[in-house]
């Protein structure tokens, strides 16, 4: 709960307070980071499991970045834009669902469930395909993991700055097309370069996703529903995707395979993409207060 919170505020910030030609590179950079502590985490939890502590060590040297967050955000000034913004909220969070965007509320919701559907399964459950249908052993999967995170790592942080130059729209059609090209292959080809290829595009596109509908999930509402949108689009009903894609997947996995289970997901990013296209306007180097008008 509080990491999905902290992620929603985070790209609230970033959409309100830098410019809007950069809006799209800061929200990739913040993004990017976010996928390098994940590798972080990945590289240092084993060596903390194998101290005396085991489990138990792993959450004590966990808790030390939030007790300097605890410290740090101290000091974090209100936007400029909330604190100027003309409508002051009276906090029914149903209040969105009740006015003229409730319509777009819903539409990001869709792309965020088809998604999810598709991303939260697509790396997760990589290491069950190679070691149970291709027989791989756990030193070759870590290995294809390291090379894959490593590598997509660049285009990843790039993301964002894609959006700023050819735009929200052709920057998804790309980014949303390399996903389910990448989730296709990762679960679908045989030579062990080619998997860890498509592993490596699937791994850009599970985070490079990101940017994209953050952008237009902040970009699309005033400031003083910005907050309210991210929790219904995001948050809450496009996350239904997030929590039932693995319960899905696995059970068809039991019986058909991770390969059979995973492969179908992969239409589900040309879907997002293809409903992106055809409800949601350009954003690009738009002030906020001009792109919640489209």
């Amino acid at each position: 709960t509080f990491l999905i919170g902290e992620w929603a505020i985070s790209m609230v910030y970033a959409a309100e307070e830098y410019p809007a030609e950069k809006r799209g590179t800061v929200i990739g950079v913040l993004q990017g980071f976010s996928t390098v502590g994940a590798l972080l985490c990945a590289g240092v939890v084993p060596a903390l499991l194998a101290t005396s502590y085991g489990w138990r060590s792993v959450y004590f040297v966990g808790v030390v970045p939030l007790i300097v967050l605890a410290f740090a955000r101290r000091n974090l000034k209100e936007t400029a834009r909330f604190e100027a913004r003309e409508v002051i909220p009276g906090g029914d969070l149903l209040a969105i669902l009740r006015g003229p965007y409730a319509r777009r509320v819903f539409q990001l919701a869709l792309i965020w469930f088809l998604t999810y559907g598709c991303t939260q399964t697509a790396v997760s459950f990589w290491k069950e395909f190679v070691v149970t249908d291709r027989g791989w052993t756990d030193t070759a999967v870590s290995k294809a993991l390291l090379l894959a995170a490593v590598g997509s790592l660049p285009f990843v942080f790039a993301a964002g700055k894609l959006l700023d130059v050819v735009g929200r729209r052709i920057g998804a059609l790309i980014i949303f097309t390399i996903t389910s090209v990448g989730v296709y292959g990762a679960y679908g080809l045989h030579s062990p370069w080619a998997l860890t290829v498509a592993l490596g595009m699937a791994m850009f596109g599970v985070t490079a996703v990101l940017p994209v509908l953050n952008a237009y999930t902040t970009e699309l509402f005033p400031t003083e529903m910005r907050g309210d949108a991210f929790a219904w689009a995001n948050n809450l009903l496009g996350r239904l995707g997030y929590v039932a894609s693995p319960i899905f997947v696995g059970w068809y996995a039991e019986t058909n395979g991770w390969g059979a289970a995973i492969r179908p997901t992969a239409i589900l990013p040309l879907l997002a993409v293809a409903l992106i296209l055809l409800w949601l306007p350009e954003t690009n180097r738009m002030e906020l207060e001009d792109s919640a008008r489209l």
